[in-house]
C-alpha cells in the first residue's frame, strides 16, 4: 500500500487518533533506536506511551530524558510505570493512558519504518468500518540476513491459531475493541499476543491488511521478548491454550467443536517441539493432550502422527490439520 502525498497532508491536519504503547524492561541500550523510529514517523500528531516495568538499569531515566528532549505540540510522550512484572501488565497500563481512537503496540527493541503510522491511518480512513489493520514485519536475526516474515492475510481465526497472524507488533486496532475484549492477559508471559489476537478475531472479522512494505523491523537476540525455546516456557504456553479454549467457548461461534480440535492440534505441536528439544515435557504434554482428545476418533488417530512428525523436525502440518479437523 502506497501513501498518496495529498493524503499525507490531510492526515497531518487531523487531531491525534493513534497512540503507540511501548513496554520497557532493561532496554537502556535499545530504546534510543526504538524511540528514534517513532520520532521519524511521517504522520503527526502522535502519542507515545512508555511504560517502565521495573527496570534495574537506566531505562526509566532514559524514558524521562526522551520525553524531555522530544515532546512537542505534535508528539505527546507519556512516561508511566507498572510494578507488576510482565509485558502484558505494562501494555495494559499503557492502554489505560490512551485516549486516541486507535492504538498500536511496539516492543522496546524493535522499530517502525517511517511511514508505518501514516499507512495505518490511511487504511483506517479508506476502510471506515475496519477494526484492525495488520501488516508484515521484517526479521533481523543475530546472524544471517534479514527476511520478511511469513504472513497470512486473513480475517479468519484458523490461520491465526496456526501462524499468529495478529502478533504483538503486526497490527493497529481500535482502542475500544482492545479494551472490550479484555486487553492483554497478565497471568502468563508467553503467547499472550496469540491469545489476545484470537479474542480480537472472535470479536470481529473487519480486518484490513497492508501487505507491503513491511512496517516493523523485529530484532531477534537472546533476551528478546519474541525469542525463546518451547520446553522452558511450556507452562505459560499451556495456560495460553487453556485460555483460548475458554475464549472459544464464550464466543458465539457455531464451529466451536472444530476450533477446540484445532487448539488440541496446536497443543500437540507444542508437545512435539518440546520432545525435539529433548525435554520430558514433550511426553507429558502428549499424554495430557491425548487425554483431552478421549472419545474423538479422528483426534486419537491424527494427534500421535502430528507428535511424531513434529518431533522428527517436520513442518507444514497445519494445512493437513485444517482440512481434517472439521
Amino acid at each position: 500500500m502506497s501513501l498518496p502525498s495529498p493524503f499525507a497532508i490531510f492526515v497531518q491536519m487531523k487531531p491525534a487518533r493513534i497512540a503507540i504503547v511501548v513496554p520497557v524492561y532493561n532496554r537502556e541500550k535499545e530504546l534510543d533506536r526504538t524511540f528514534a523510529s517513532i520520532v521519524a514517523q511521517t504522520y503527526r500528531p502522535l502519542h507515545v506511551v512508555l511504560v517502565d516495568n521495573g527496570s534495574t538499569d537506566g531505562s526509566l531515566a532514559l524514558c524521562r530524558a526522551l520525553k524531555a528532549r522530544y515532546e512537542s505540540d505534535d508528539l505527546a510522550v507519556t512516561v508511566t510505570q507498572e510494578s507488576k512484572r510482565g509485558p502484558s501488565a505494562a501494555r495494559n497500563k499503557g492502554l489505560s493512558c490512551v485516549k486516541e481512537e486507535f492504538v498500536a503496540f511496539l516492543d522496546s527493541d524493535d522499530t517502525y519504518v517511517p511511514e508505518a503510522m501514516a499507512c495505518y491511518l490511511e487504511a483506517f480512513n479508506r476502510h471506515a468500518d475496519a477494526d484492525v489493520v495488520g501488516c508484515t514485519i521484517r526479521v533481523w536475526p543475530e546472524t544471517g540476513h534479514p527476511h520478511v516474515a511469513k504472513a497470512v492475510f486473513s480475517n479468519r481465526v484458523e490461520p491465526h491459531l496456526f501462524h499468529c497472524t495478529l502478533g504483538t507488533v503486526r497490527y493497529a486496532a481500535r482502542t475500544a475493541l482492545v479494551r472490550a475484549v479484555g486487553g492483554w492477559p497478565e497471568d502468563y508471559m508467553r503467547w499472550e499476543d496469540w491469545e489476545l489476537g484470537l479474542r480480537l478475531l472472535l470479536a470481529t472479522g473487519r480486518v484490513v491488511w497492508i501487505e507491503r512494505p513491511p512496517l516493523v523491523d523485529v530484532y531477534l537476540h537472546a533476551d528478546s521478548i519474541t525469542g525463546y525455546r518451547y520446553a522452558p516456557n511450556s507452562d505459560d504456553i499451556l495456560q495460553a491454550i487453556a485460555h483460548a479454549h475458554a475464549d472459544v467457548e464464550r464466543s458465539n461461534r457455531s464451529d466451536k467443536r472444530r476450533l477446540h480440535r484445532l487448539l488440541l492440534y496446536k497443543q500437540m505441536v507444542v508437545a512435539g517441539l518440546c520432545h525435539r528439544e529433548k525435554s520430558a515435557r514433550g511426553p507429558e504434554i502428549y499424554r495430557m493432550t491425548m487425554a483431552r482428545a478421549q472419545g474423538d476418533r479422528m483426534l486419537r488417530w491424527f494427534l500421535p502422527l502430528v507428535y511424531r512428525y513434529v518431533s522428527w523436525g517436520g513442518r507444514g502440518s497445519a494445512i493437513l490439520a485444517e482440512r481434517l479437523l472439521h
